[in-house]
């Protein structure tokens, strides 16, 4: 005969090994994936720069993902995807080359892919002040 007592021991074990091991893999892995390689610089205002980052960590099956950052201009690549880590795309999608005309503090912005996430204005720091951009968006599927 089973004793009730132990089947529920064992249970709640199983409970707190499992509920532990998806809590370990959730906190284990990168919240991003880290970047390969900057695609493009476009200038923007004075001192400010877009930066297109490609992001090729989903292997075969899944297309490449292209951040767009707005930050003050650097001087090397390393420096700009060192400054990605902890800096906010203000668009990521699948689709490159998506930075058609500047315009001073003004952005045109065009793509033909999936959209993941798209932010319609944009800050960079430059000299202790803050610079604000904006973004206007022409999407569609293609």
């Amino acid at each position: 005969m089973q004793n009730p007592k132990v089947i529920k021991w064992v249970l709640w074990l199983l409970l707190v090994f499992c509920v532990g091991q998806a809590l370990f893999i959730a906190l284990s892995g990168p919240w991003r994936p880290a970047p390969e390689r900057v695609v493009s610089v476009t200038p923007v205002d004075e001192g400010g720069a877009i930066y297109e980052v490609l992001y090729d960590s989903g292997g075969a099956t899944v297309p490449f993902v292209y951040r767009y950052f707005l930050m003050e201009f650097q001087s090397t690549d390393d420096a700009v995807l060192k400054k990605t880590v902890n800096a906010t795309p203000f668009l990521v999608t699948q689709s490159s080359g998506a930075v058609q005309e500047v315009s001073g503090s003004s952005v045109k912005l065009r793509t033909r892919g999936v959209i993941y996430e798209f932010h319609n204005r944009g800050y960079f720091k430059l000299n202790g002040q803050m610079k604000l951009v904006v973004f206007g968006l022409d999407a569609a599927l293609p």
